[in-house]
């Protein structure tokens, strides 16, 4: 898909751009960013984030596709629920995947996702990283949010962690907002919203011990 989506984004303003520069500086590897588009105005929405996003670094790049250029990818990255964007390295499957534009306080589960990939994020204690490991079955994790709940944005960086450290895992952040027929469908009463293989689900936040505990017992 050609790129003429606009280059600027009114949700990265000055202070927030100077905030992403710094942070992206750590990166220590390089991070492709692959997003599905529609026609409609939140797809225009996020690609103009994203153009603007990824030219605060040389470490970032970013792939703009529709739903029947790659079946594989939009298979994995769930493309009934556009715009999806993936994050990941360059030649593989993204296991980290946004549903919708990570304004408000996902632009930190966003920015999180980012580290990981990036080989900038904190590293896990080996207990946690033991229980990830627990994990033997491929398990699909959606995190209904909203942008405003803050334990959403941490219950989805926690998630997208796991997966970005067990290959078997994806995790999808899902604005709740800009899908009604899946609010319907789980029949969301409160975020965030914890779906696991689209058949348990599990509300409220949860730390990392907590949701490392939780996940190996649902295989």
């Amino acid at each position: 898909m050609e790129n003429h989506f606009p280059s600027q984004s009114p949700l990265i303003v000055p202070t927030l751009e100077e905030q992403l520069k710094q942070l992206l500086q750590k990166l220590t590897a390089d991070v492709e960013l692959t997003c599905i588009l529609d026609g409609g105005d939140k797809s225009l929405e996020m690609a103009g984030f994203l153009n603007h996003l990824t030219a605060l670094s040389p470490r970032l790049s970013c792939t703009f596709l529709d739903a029947e250029e790659d079946p594989a990818l939009s298979r994995a990255m769930d493309a009934q629920l556009l715009p999806a964007t993936g994050i990941g390295t360059p030649g593989t499957l993204p296991r980290m995947v946004f549903h919708g534009i990570p304004g408000g306080k996902e632009i930190t589960s966003f920015a999180a996702a980012i580290l990981n990939a990036g080989g900038a994020a904190k590293p896990l204690d080996k207990y946690t990283l033991k229980d990830i490991g627990k994990i033997k079955r491929p398990m699909e994790l959606q995190i209904c949010v909203s942008l405003g709940c803050q334990h959403c944005a941490q219950l989805v960086a926690n998630a997208q962690r796991v997966a970005w450290e067990n290959p078997l895992v994806t995790a999808h952040m899902i604005d709740a907002n800009l899908y009604p027929q899946l609010v319907d469908k789980l029949n969301i009463q409160r975020v965030p919203l914890l779906v696991a293989n689209q058949s348990q689900s599990f509300s409220g936040g949860k730390t990392m011990a907590e949701l490392t505990t939780l996940l190996p017992k649902l295989q």
